[in-house]
């Protein structure tokens, strides 16, 4: 099954990443890098200004109880989560859009050198799991702790613009 990731990030919330970083780190208590955000950028890109203004008057409060029960860094994680998922995206660009050159499907760049299909499919599926077990350990944390990550990080893709 093929999920969200990197690559299927609107373009301009790849330009805004920093931004999108910053109030995320916000909403789990550090309110550090949207500040950095704010000194070094000076204007607030149209797309952020409703969510700056419900956090001024209030609408808009930090998780204070799940900030408490971080794992990684509130200003690491979307930069982790981004990270991961470019990884997990190219895993499966392999997996689901390298079009054989008659037009049967996926994994044809492994046939033409004598490969099977299905073994190359193993391979990417092995990658995948791989890239996760890797962050995990990396990270010192489990691997519903980067699941977790990778859901928040499809969320906001998929509520974009919406921060």
């Amino acid at each position: 099954m093929r999920t969200t990731n990197f690559f299927d990030m609107p373009t301009r919330m790849n330009d805004l990443w920093g931004w999108v970083v910053a109030f995320d780190s916000w909403d789990y208590c550090d309110p550090e890098p949207l500040s950095e955000m704010l000194l070094k950028e000076q204007t607030i890109p149209p797309e952020f200004l409703q969510a700056f203004a419900d956090i001024v008057t209030g609408k808009r409060k930090s998780k204070k109880k799940a900030a408490a029960k971080l794992k990684i860094p509130a200003r690491e994680r979307m930069k982790i989560a981004g990270s991961i998922s470019l990884v997990l995206g190219l895993v499966h660009a392999f997996k689901f859009d390298a079009i054989n050159p008659e037009g049967k499907g996926s994994v044809g760049i492994g046939a033409q050198q004598g490969r099977e299909p299905s073994e190359i499919l193993r391979e990417l599926e092995s990658e995948h799991r791989e890239t996760i077990e890797s962050a995990c350990k990396e990270l010192a944390v489990s691997q519903e702790t980067i699941e977790n990550l990778l859901r928040d990080l499809r969320e906001k893709i998929d509520r974009w613009p919406t921060v």
